[in-house]
C-alpha cells in the first residue's frame, strides 16, 4: 500500500502559500485547488519550518511583506540552504503591483517568477504547472531512464512524431507566438558518450539510451509542447508561452538527469554528456523581424554541439556561447554541489538502497549527514518544547 506522502506526490503537486493575509491566501487557494494540493504559512518563519519537514512541496508562493521573516528573508534562506531539494525550489513572489524595480530586486534575490495579486486563474495555473514539472522532472528522469534502459529494446518504435510532423507543429506554435507577442523557445538536447578524462568528439550513445530519453521527453513535456528526435544524438523541443528562465531551468534539469542517471554498465570511465542549446524567438533587436524556425533550429543546434564539444553538461544560451567562442570557461554550468550538499536527492538514495545498490549510496554518505542535520535539529527543537 502506498504511504499517504507517496499518494499525495502521485496525485497532485503540493504548493506552499506564505502570506500573512488570510484573504490573499484564500484567493490563491481558490485559484489552484483541484489541480494542486497546498499548505499555508502565516509568515516566512512558518514557511521555512514547513519546508524543512515537508519534502513533497514543489513550489513556494510567497508575499514580500510578512512579519517575523519577510519574502526576501525567506528567499535568502531558501537559496543558501544546504538542503538541495529546498535550495532549488521554484519560488513565486506575490506583489501588489507590477513595478519593474521590485521585479528586478526579487529576481536578484532568487525569485523564479513574480505575480500580481490580481492574476487570473488560467495564467496562475499555467505558471505553477510549468514550475512544478521543473522540480519533479530531474528525479523522474533519473529513475525513469534507468528503468526504461533496462526494459526498452533498441528496435522499439519511438512514440515521438517524425521530424517532418514536428516541423509543422513547431512552425504553427512559433507563428502563433509571434502574432500574440508571446515567447517561443527551442531546446536542442545533444547527448554524447565520452571518457571522463578526455574531451574528444563524443560518440553516439547506445540505442537503448536514446530511445529511453525520447520516451521520457515524450511523457514529460506539456501537451501544448512538441518534441522529436532530430538527429542521431539529439532531440528538439518546441515550447511556447513560457518564460525564458523557466525553459532554461527545465533544460538544465533534463541535462543533469541524463548525466546523473545510472545508464551505462561498461565502466572504464565512460560517461554521458548532455548539452542543451536554447534559442528564443525574442532573440532579436527591437523592431527587427523575429527569427524563423530554421534559423532558431540552427542556433539551438550550434549551441548544443558547442557545449558537447567542450565536454559540458548544461544549457548553452547566447551568453554561454559567446564565452565558449572566446575560449573562456563556464563556472555556472554543471556546478559541483556545495560543501556538505548532495548531488542526488534523498529519495533516490533510498531507492538505491531498496535496489541493493549500497556501494553507490556510500559514496554520498558524508554529504548525507549534512543534508539531514537541519531536519534533525528541528525535530529535537520540537521535542524539547
Amino acid at each position: 500500500m502506498p504511504t499517504p506522502v507517496a499518494a499525495d506526490m502521485s496525485l497532485k503537486p503540493r504548493v506552499l502559500i506564505a502570506d500573512d493575509s488570510r484573504i490573499v491566501r484564500a484567493t490563491l487557494i481558490k485559484h489552484i485547488e483541484g489541480m494542486f494540493d497546498f499548505r499555508e504559512a502565516l509568515d516566512g518563519e512558518q514557511a521555512w519550518e514547513t519546508l524543512l519537514i515537508d519534502p513533497t512541496i514543489r513550489v513556494v508562493i510567497s508575499d514580500l511583506t510578512m512579519p517575523r521573516l519577510d519574502g526576501y528573508g525567506l528567499l535568502k534562506r531558501i537559496r543558501s540552504s544546504k538542503i538541495g531539494r529546498i535550495r532549488n525550489l521554484p519560488v513565486v513572489v506575490v506583489s501588489g503591483n507590477d513595478d519593474q524595480a521590485e521585479r528586478v530586486r526579487a529576481k536578484e534575490a532568487g525569485a523564479t517568477d513574480l505575480i500580481t495579486k490580481g492574476i487570473g486563474t488560467a495564467q496562475l495555473l499555467s505558471r505553477l504547472d510549468i514550475l512544478s514539472r521543473l522540480v519533479s522532472s530531474q528525479q523522474e528522469f533519473e529513475r525513469g531512464l534507468e528503468a526504461l534502459v533496462r526494459d526498452t529494446h533498441a528496435g522499439e518504435p519511438s512514440p515521438l512524431p517524425s521530424p517532418e510532423v514536428w516541423q509543422v507543429q513547431a512552425e504553427a506554435m512559433r507563428a502563433n507566438a509571434v502574432r500574440q507577442n508571446r515567447n517561443f523557445v527551442l531546446l536542442n538536447a545533444c547527448i554524447g558518450l565520452t571518457r571522463i578524462d578526455l574531451r574528444d568528439q563524443p560518440a553516439q550513445p547506445p540505442a537503448a539510451v536514446m530511445n529511453a530519453v525520447g520516451q521520457l521527453l515524450h511523457r514529460t513535456v506539456r501537451q501544448t509542447d512538441c518534441v522529436a528526435r532530430t538527429g542521431e544524438m539529439d532531440f528538439t523541443i518546441a515550447t511556447g508561452n513560457i518564460h525564458f528562465d523557466a525553459a532554461h531551468r527545465f533544460a538544465e534539469r533534463i541535462c543533469r538527469a541524463v548525466a546523473h542517471a545510472d545508464l551505462l554498465k561498461s565502466g572504464g570511465g565512460i560517461a554521458l554528456i548532455a548539452s542543451c542549446g536554447i534559442a528564443a524567438v525574442t532573440e532579436t533587436e527591437d523592431g527587427a523581424v523575429p527569427p524563423d524556425l530554421a534559423s532558431m533550429q540552427t542556433m539551438a543546434k550550434r549551441r548544443a554541439v558547442l557545449g558537447l564539444q567542450n565536454g559540458i553538461t548544461g544549457v548553452i544560451a547566447a551568453d554561454e556561447e559567446g564565452l565558449l567562442q572566446k575560449g573562456e570557461s563556464l563556472p555556472g554550468i554543471m556546478p559541483e554541489p556545495a560543501a556538505g550538499g548532495l548531488s542526488v536527492d534523498l529519495a533516490t538514495l533510498l531507492q538505491w538502497i531498496k535496489e541493493g545498490r549500497e556501494d553507490q549510496v556510500l559514496t554520498h554518505i558524508g554529504a548525507l549527514s549534512g543534508e539531514l542535520q537541519p531536519l534533525v535539529d528541528l525535530l529535537l527543537k520540537q521535542h524539547r518544547k
